[in-house]
């Protein structure tokens, strides 16, 4: 779980770094972590181990998916004040929603396209 989660850790900070660290980088890396983890599920259910199962779940896509700098994120006004404003309770919102819908689509196509075990 720790070596899965210090590589999401890393993937998450190199998808975020171009994107100059803020709400767009962090949203970016979560909507990926939430596909990539909606997929592994189903593959893991399926054909995966234990093992497997923990460094890729817990570990990987816990790293690179991050609510805690979401709700900091979204608190944070501009001027670095912890405020609740307008634009940050819309990116909360937003986040919620979109990793939902993510994992809406992202499931079913999993589970239609990842053959079961025999």
């Amino acid at each position: 779980v720790a070596l899965g989660g210090i590589l999401g850790s890393l993937t998450r900070w190199g998808l975020a770094t171009p994107l100059d660290q803020n709400q767009r980088g962090t949203l970016t890396a979560n909507l990926i972590g939430v596909a990539l983890a909606s997929f592994l599920l189903v593959l893991m259910e399926r054909h995966g181990s234990d093992a497997q199962r923990h460094f890729l779940l817990p570990g990987f896509c816990a790293g690179l998916t991050t609510f805690s700098t979401v709700t900091l994120l979204s608190l944070q006004s501009n001027s670095g004040a912890l405020l609740p404003d307008g634009p940050g309770i819309i990116y909360l919102v937003t986040t919620v929603i979109l990793s939902l819908a993510v994992v809406a689509i992202c499931l079913p196509l999993s589970r239609k396209f990842i053959p079961a075990k025999p």
